[in-house]
């Protein structure tokens, strides 16, 4: 993970934390509600705040929340208390066994990585699921000519070369769409991954 993009989340933790209780991604959660298998084991990889592993708790699924900044972490567990949150960093996510879940949401984290990060990232979250596993991943990129908002790294992935680097891995897109959120001109793209 890039450690300028860690410490930007916790040293905004609290800000963040009200922004993003104040938000809810939607569209996130009817692929969610579609694709994710019921009942599974799931991994919130990047979970910041927990809002994201609260909402797959409430609907079934057997959740962690896994995050890279301390202080993301902290307020996810004062929010959700009885949920399980960990402390781990892409590319590695070293504290979990390969093939362990069924479903991993990995919403708005990728693109916080560097470009060889990414790669071997990707080739992770194969790794953590299960065969016929479900990937629902999330990336925007930025407007800012450096790449950084706020001190966040916001790397710019190629949608082709993206797909390209899990079908090359055995996996099946079921589903690539794109967003603009209006408000700030920026493109979202949502992906669903069957492996």
């Amino acid at each position: 993970m890039d450690k300028i993009t860690i410490e930007s989340y916790n040293q905004e933790a609290k800000e963040i934390a009200k922004l993003h209780a104040s938000l809810t991604p939607h569209r996130i959660y009817e692929l969610i509600d579609q694709y994710f298998i019921k009942g599974k084991s799931t991994a919130d990889i990047g979970c910041g705040i927990g809002r994201d592993t609260n909402f797959l708790n409430n609907h079934g699924f057997s959740v962690v929340g896994v995050d890279a900044s301390e202080g993301m972490l902290k307020q996810a567990r004062q929010l959700y208390p009885a949920l399980d949150f960990q402390l781990d960093y892409l590319p590695t996510l070293a504290s979990f066994e390969n093939s362990e879940f069924q479903n991993i949401l990995c919403s708005a984290v990728l693109m916080h990585l560097d470009k060889i990060a990414i790669e071997a990232a990707c080739f992770r979250l194969v790794e953590l699921l299960r065969k016929d596993g479900r990937l629902i991943i999330s990336i925007r990129g930025t407007n800012e000519k450096d790449k950084r908002e706020n001190g966040k790294l916001y790397e710019a992935i190629s949608v082709e070369s993206f797909k390209e680097l899990f079908e090359k891995n055995g996996c099946e897109i079921l589903l690539h769409e794109s967003e603009i959120e209006q408000k700030r001109g920026l493109t979202w793209h949502n992906f669903v991954i069957k492996k």
